[in-house]
């Protein structure tokens, strides 16, 4: 499978070190999240993207790569830069690594083995550009698409698995209303909170008769019990009535009675 095309390869131009860790490779189907990084300090302005990347790669070089570096023993070398992919401040996107290389970039596992590092370059309290938020969009955007495994759920970022302030203001620009966003469609709307879908005439019973606040979020998708269609809500469970008259078609279970004799 190939993936950003549109990416600009420096993996042949980045140094490596070969005798570094971890030094090994997944198939990309393992490969079901993305990890979004930032630098820590801020990106000074007049530095280009190109030489920012450099200075990375060197840092991740020389970086000893132990949990507790003072407890002794000789110090754990990296194979070389730790993130795969790179977003630059005009939105240009790099390619660092193969995106099946397993990297310490995130310190926690199985994070490090099962997701992407995407490096947006930014630090401190810098915001990202708005070409920057649109490319990193667009990579997520892709990677979510690609596979069935691979949702929005999966993209975190770096402190909600490491006791870490990145990816400083992209969790709130970026990471957090990524995963929030529900997608809408001509007739129904998809529900993130409980991965559930609403469509159809119970959509739009559900909009026109009080929606969030009268019925809850959707707890199933549509089902079949007994022949009939229905589907659960917090506050409220659908069903399906073809043989009424338009308007009738849409019968809310008596959840109160059913209880009773249940």
């Amino acid at each position: 499978m190939i993936m950003f095309q549109h990416a600009i390869d420096l993996r042949p131009a980045l140094r490596r070190n070969p005798a570094g860790g971890p030094n090994r490779r997944v198939s990309l189907e393992e490969k079901t999240g993305i990890v979004v990084h930032y630098n820590g300090g801020p990106v000074p302005a007049e530095v280009s993207d190109r030489e920012w990347i450099d200075r990375v790669v060197t840092w991740h070089l020389q970086r000893d790569w132990r949990a507790n570096p003072t407890a002794g023993g000789a110090p754990i070398r990296g194979d070389g830069v730790m993130y795969h992919l790179a977003v630059g401040r005009a939105g240009e996107v790099f390619q660092l690594r193969d995106l099946n290389d397993v990297l310490w970039h995130c310190g926690s596992w199985p994070e490090n083995r099962t997701h992407l590092a995407v490096f947006v370059i930014l630090g401190g309290n810098q915001r990202a550009t708005p070409p920057q938020l649109s490319a990193l969009e667009d990579i997520v955007n892709e990677w979510v698409a690609s596979a069935s495994q691979r949702e929005r759920r999966n993209v975190i970022g770096h402190q909600e698995v490491d006791w870490t302030a990145c990816p400083g203001t992209l969790q709130d620009d970026f990471v957090l209303p990524y995963r929030k966003v529900i997608e809408m469609t001509t007739n129904g709307r998809w529900f993130p909170e409980t991965e559930c879908f609403v469509g159809g005439a119970f959509w739009d019973y559900w909009v026109n008769h009080g929606g969030l606040m009268i019925f809850g979020y959707p707890l199933t998708n549509e089902r079949d019990e007994d022949g009939m269609t229905v589907q659960y809500f917090e506050r409220a469970v659908f069903e399906w009535h073809p043989e009424n008259q338009p308007g009738y078609r849409v019968l809310l279970r008596r959840l109160g009675a059913e209880a009773l004799t249940g």
